[in-house]
């Protein structure tokens, strides 16, 4: 799994220019706040300003709860670059290159779970993510994550989400119910898994982009609690030589996924 830069190297560019912040609850929600900075500003700064004017912000359509500073999830919050991801479009042809293999090989329900992940993954919004710890509480007490911001960036700052995101060697990609103490395989349970399906472990990108394998066999099952807003991927086995990465890769992808 590649390794994010450190925090100091992330964000800032060393250009000094003013800049905007663009604040959101989410990707799909078409209001914003644009917040703008003539001089280089530290990250405490930046989410205190949010705070203060995102009650100004209506929720997107599938956000139920009001707007305010009490109720930002904050294991979700994320800053971006950019979006689309550079590796965004590279992933779904890879996948869609899968699918046709496959479907070559007589594999048809391996090539149609593979052309429905192809398709949701485009759907998705995900963008080039900075990972640095953003709980307000933390950064504004602790300096080494509160670095110098100096340019452009989108930052969102979802309430906190009722489902999570099933994924990968599965029939289609599903939206569940998150509830609390429920591990990797209760939630496996709500998908069809295909018969090339990982039947070790699955991937957890927990909301704030962190990776972590957790064990699903029956010889090594453990409970892991996962958060909301997670994406569970479940592995493709026995992949063709030309595609052994595209497990990772996609996982790569997902944890820059956008609220």
């Amino acid at each position: 799994m590649a390794q994010a830069p450190s925090h100091n190297e992330i964000i800032a560019s060393g250009d000094n220019k003013s800049f905007k912040i663009i604040v959101t609850t989410s990707l799909t929600n078409k209001q914003q706040i644009q917040l703008s900075y003539p001089a280089p500003a530290r990250v405490d700064q930046i989410l205190s300003d949010s705070i203060a004017n995102i009650n100004q912000l209506a929720l997107a359509q599938e956000q139920i709860q009001p707007t305010s500073s009490n109720n930002i999830f904050w294991t979700g919050a994320a800053l971006f670059e950019r979006f689309p991801h550079p590796r965004k479009q590279h992933v779904i042809s890879q996948l869609t290159q899968l699918a046709s293999l496959w479907k070559n090989e007589g594999k048809g329900e391996q090539s149609q779970a593979a052309l429905k992940l192809a398709a949701h993954i485009d759907n998705l919004n995900i963008g080039e993510r900075i990972f640095t710890p953003l709980d307000y509480d933390h950064v504004r007490i602790e300096s080494t994550i509160n670095p110098l911001v100096d340019h452009n960036l989108t930052l969102v700052l979802p309430p906190r989400p009722r489902t999570l995101l099933v994924a990968g060697a599965v029939s289609h990609p599903k939206e569940v119910s998150w509830q609390e103490r429920r591990n990797a395989n209760n939630y496996l349970k709500q998908v069809v898994i295909l018969s090339n399906a990982d039947n070790s472990d699955v991937w957890v990108i927990q909301p704030d982009g962190h990776v972590e394998q957790h064990p699903i066999a029956y010889w090594n099952n453990k409970h892991f609690d996962i958060a909301p807003g997670a994406t569970i991927y479940l592995g493709f086995s026995s992949l063709p030589d030309d595609f052994n990465t595209i497990n990772e890769e996609i996982v790569n992808l997902l944890r820059n996924r956008a609220s």
